[in-house]
């Protein structure tokens, strides 16, 4: 389901007690009903609106109805990745699933290509050859890790069997993409924390549990005990309600300022993005950049594009993208039409500094 500022946007349920010569109002991508026509438009213009977030490929800028088509698109590519990855994807997610959700997919696009499972279809050498088969079992591991191997004949039918070193296992590429691991990823887990959906889980025997020591409050942080009950926790929550029962002393800071009872119930900040490819230490460039560009757009004659086109044309390295030219053109054509003021302006404010 589409994504209206990074959270589900329930459907509307259809009125209650319709009459069949009722006149009644329905949007065709939705299957909403109303009857009143101010509401339906209202609502027509906000799934017009390019405010919609793709849930499973993430994309942006969408009116609904493209999200709807662009989920459906996603979904098509997500049943891409061979049938006999998706076990140990799986496990390999839910095992690394406090990484980032860069970070996740290249970890498992790393194990795809390093790590052979039951399955696999790859190449091994074989009487001095290079020959076709399909890993049946992984024996052992680490440096003595085997594989028992079945040779493919015509119609990569099993001709016989054989035990191979991992070692020996020829892997020309990776068995998935990584767009296609990407689209997996989003259409099958929860976001967040990238937790392995329950039907998935059951029918691929995944324990998705939290272990015992995180569950009873231990090994979250090293040599500090923690009570879930007892006097120690007894004493924390008196000690708590005596900080809460302290009087506000004013004047008082905006974000310290707790709401009154009648005022409306916020809704819940969403979590910050960190799904950027750029690197870490450049986010704050490419925002200002994309802020820059955006604030000024109509005095550099600059259309207006979102963040993510400007990430994806500086991550685009086989040529210089229309994009990034527009900018640098933008920002020469300025500096020419100021013909040399900005910069005698720079040098009397160095003077100045100077004195």
């Amino acid at each position: 389901m589409p994504l209206l500022k990074r959270t589900t946007f329930p459907l509307l349920e259809p009125p209650k007690n319709l009459d069949s010569n009722e006149k009644l109002f329905q949007i065709r991508f939705t299957k909403e009903i109303f009857r009143d026509y101010e509401e339906y438009l209202n609502r027509l213009n906000l799934y017009r609106q390019k405010v919609w977030t793709c849930e499973v490929s993430g994309k942006s800028n969408l009116t609904y109805e493209e999200a709807l088509v662009c989920e459906k698109q996603a979904a098509v590519k997500a049943q891409q990745l061979p049938k006999e990855l998706i076990a140990p994807v799986l496990r390999m997610i839910q095992q690394y699933r406090t990484l980032s959700f860069t970070d996740l997919i290249e970890k498992v696009y790393s194990s795809l290509q390093l790590d052979p499972f039951e399955g696999l279809e790859l190449h091994a050498m074989k009487d001095g050859s290079e020959a076709a088969y399909k890993v049946l079992k992984v024996i052992g591991s680490g440096s003595t890790k085997l594989c028992e191997v079945g040779w493919l004949g015509q119609d990569n039918a099993v001709v016989n069997t054989s035990l191979v070193k991992a070692d020996d296992l020829i892997c020309k590429k990776a068995p998935a993409s990584r767009n296609t691991l990407k689209f997996f990823i989003r259409e099958f887990y929860q976001k967040v924390s990238w937790i392995v959906n329950a039907d998935l889980a059951k029918k691929y025997g995944i324990d998705i549990e939290p272990p015992e020591d995180i569950m009873n409050g231990e090994g979250l942080y090293k040599g500090r005990k923690r009570f879930a009950n007892g006097e120690g926790a007894s004493k924390k929550l008196k000690k708590d309600e005596k900080l809460l029962e302290l009087p506000v002393k004013y004047p008082i800071d905006d974000l310290s300022v707790k709401p009154a009872i009648d005022d409306p119930v916020l809704s819940k900040r969403p979590p910050l993005s960190r799904d950027f490819r750029v690197p870490t230490n450049s986010v704050g460039d490419l925002l200002m950049i994309w802020d820059f560009c955006s604030s000024f757009g109509r005095l550099l004659c600059l259309s207006p594009f979102s963040l993510s086109d400007l990430e994806n044309a500086i991550c685009y390295k086989e040529s210089n993208l229309v994009l990034v030219v527009e900018i640098h053109a933008a920002l020469f054509h300025l500096l020419i039409k100021d013909e040399g003021e900005y910069f005698t302006f720079l040098l009397n404010k160095k003077k100045i500094l100077k004195r």
